[in-house]
């Protein structure tokens, strides 16, 4: 049984509980207010008593949610004072250790239940989901105006990614990290949101608001390392040794010392703060960051907990490269699929296409095909403007660039970059995987005008960038959204796209094209995928259908001129019947995605 730790209201005041088994004593120091004053007359204080664990804890009295605390730790003889390493909300990121003057504390949080929306969470099968950075993602050229969207700025974003057809979010993380601004990968106080973003109450709304808009929620979470500034769990006791009692003995990650996952008390803290997502915050499941630089066995162990205790939602894995091994021992749902993204741009690039394709088409390995994460336009990691442009040395190598996939391919006002992107998208949805986008991929988000990437941690070189809304609805813009719509749509009518099925039936390496159908129960829909240069026209190509009779009727072409294209570009008004040779004989436009789905004739 875990240990519940963190300020936990009563009926008639406050419990206190903390791990500090280093420490020689511990009060909670308490004061009402909206910031904290080391001078304040009303502070008031409560001691804690150690149990044979090493947690400390004590009950004040009268104390209500609002109040403002902070621990004072007496060890090797010194005194000084903590946030919550388990704080529901604080003030702000800046830690009192280094900043002994910090108007900065812990904050009490209402127990009181918020009035959620009834939503269920959706079939693992079912998740389409939009991936987006909080900060980002409003007030530019709309009307929040602000440097920085809160919860509530995002909130007015939910019914433009519901038009698009997605029917989930993954939000970057959205704890608290060091300063305003941050991808969120530099954790601060892991229980408490970020306050540039909103307090509690403001993230409950956030989510009840993306339920109420159909809207699964799954949130990013950081549990392999922790911010190098600000890093609530640093030398937390005051022992010293590799950084403290969360880190003793950690593994060394790329970004430092990794949490001491091989302590109960350390899986613990991580236990309850995804126990948290669920139990406060009606999460439909936890996106985790960079899986392989936790020792996976002390990970298997936590998970097998969190999924007794939450079997319906959807547990996901930044485990790369892919390996069954996660979604089995591992006992997570899911893995992201890089293979997807960075095998789909070598492919648009013309490099060995059709070879490329079949790389990641399927889920070799892995029990069911929502068992990987597929996001052929890049995720943020992909996307982001790291290092100035040049994470992993992009500069020198164009296919390690991180960049939105239209500026890899040549730009927005380019036709074939575009055509190439509305190409990536419709096979993410048609391949058997859970398809994830990342913001403003949707409607070709890219250089000059949004800089290069999205955003990052360090000053910006390249320009703002910010999420722009007036590129989201330009003429170029518009295509690329109703295409994704038009794609997402045939997702959600076709449950064949929704099934462990995948058969190839074409492979054309000279023309660069390759077909391949999937069904479920009476819904059959075959995919032709063409990489190449040449128009086929006056229904002169055709694809093999697997030995499939019966008609045809196109529920998807992606040079239709809604999206880009020209009119006449695909098979609209004709429905080509499987012949004698075993194929049909179709209009093929370049660089294209088409859809049939088959009917009796």
């Amino acid at each position: 049984m875990e240990t519940s730790i963190g300020a936990l209201l009563r009926e008639d005041g406050c419990e206190f509980r903390v791990w500090c088994p280093y420490a020689e004593a511990v009060r909670v120091l308490l004061q009402t207010g909206t910031w904290w004053d080391q001078d304040a007359s009303s502070q008031q204080s409560c001691t804690l008593t150690k149990s044979s664990d090493g947690y400390w804890s004590g009950f004040a009295a009268g104390v209500p949610a609002g109040w403002l605390y902070r621990y004072e730790i007496t060890s090797a003889g010194q005194t000084f004072e903590r946030l919550d390493a388990a704080a529901r909300d604080t003030i702000h990121s800046q830690l009192t250790k280094n900043h002994p003057d910090s108007e900065n504390a812990s904050i009490v949080v209402t127990d009181q239940p918020y009035p959620w929306t009834p939503f269920q969470t959706p079939p693992f099968s079912d998740f389409l989901i939009y991936q987006f950075h909080c900060g980002t993602f409003a007030g530019r050229n709309d009307q929040r105006d602000k440097p920085i969207a809160s919860f509530a700025d995002v909130e007015h974003k939910f019914s433009y990614i519901r038009q698009l057809g997605f029917n989930a979010i993954q939000p970057l993380p959205v704890q608290e990290f060091s300063q305003d601004r941050s991808w969120g990968y530099n954790p601060a106080a892991f229980f408490a949101p970020e306050s540039a973003y909103g307090h509690p109450r403001e993230m409950q709304h956030f989510v009840d608001a993306a339920h109420q808009h159909g809207l699964a929620v799954i949130f990013d979470v950081v549990y392999n390392h922790a911010g190098p500034q600000d890093n609530v769990l640093w030398q937390y006791d005051g022992y010293p040794r590799q950084g403290g009692i969360y880190f003793e003995d950690g593994r060394w990650t790329d970004w430092g010392r990794g949490p001491a996952w091989q302590k109960p008390e350390v899986q613990n803290y991580f236990f309850q703060n995804a126990c948290m997502y669920f139990d406060h915050y009606q999460a439909d499941g936890l996106r985790f960051d960079v899986t392989t630089q936790i020792d996976g066995n002390h990970l298997r162990d936590v998970l097998w907990r969190l999924q007794q205790k939450y079997p319906s939602k959807y547990f996901i894995a930044e485990h790369l490269p892919a390996h069954p091994w996660i979604t089995t021992a591992g006992n997570f749902d899911a893995t992201w699929y890089a293979q997807s993204h960075h095998e789909m741009q070598r492919a648009l690039s013309g490099d060995n296409p059709i070879a490329r394709l079949k790389s990641f088409l399927g889920w070799d390995g892995f029990s069911h095909a929502w068992n990987l994460v597929k996001y052929t336009m890049g995720s943020h990691d992909d996307v982001g403007d790291d290092k100035n442009g040049n994470a992993k040395e992009g500069l020198t190598h164009w296919d390690a660039r991180h960049r939105y996939l239209v500026d890899q391919l040549g730009g927005r006002h380019h036709g074939h970059a575009r055509a190439k992107c509305r190409v990536a998208w419709a096979l993410n949805i048609a391949m058997p995987g859970t398809p994830m986008l990342f913001m403003g991929s949707e409607c070709h988000m890219g250089a000059p005008t949004v800089g290069w990437g999205y955003w990052h941690d360090g000053q910006d070189d390249h320009g703002d960038h910010r999420f722009d809304w007036a590129i989201a609805g330009d003429p170029c813009g518009m295509e690329m959204r109703r295409m994704v719509a038009a794609a997402n749509q045939v997702r959600w009518e076709n449950p064949a796209l929704r099934s462990d099925t995948l058969l190839l039936t074409h492979e054309d390496y000279q023309h660069q094209v390759l077909a391949f159908k999937r069904w479920h129960q009476g819904n059959l829909v075959l995919a032709v995928v063409h990489l190449g240069e040449e128009n086929f026209d006056n229904h002169g190509y055709g694809v093999a259908t697997g030995q499939q009779p019966g008609c045809w009727t196109q529920i998807l072409c992606t040079q239709d001129a809604a999206f880009g294209g020209w009119h006449g570009a695909g098979n609209a008004y004709y429905e080509p019947q499987t012949q004698p040779d075993g194929r049909m004989y179709i209009n093929l436009p370049k660089w294209s995605v088409l859809l049939f789905c088959l009917q009796h004739c």
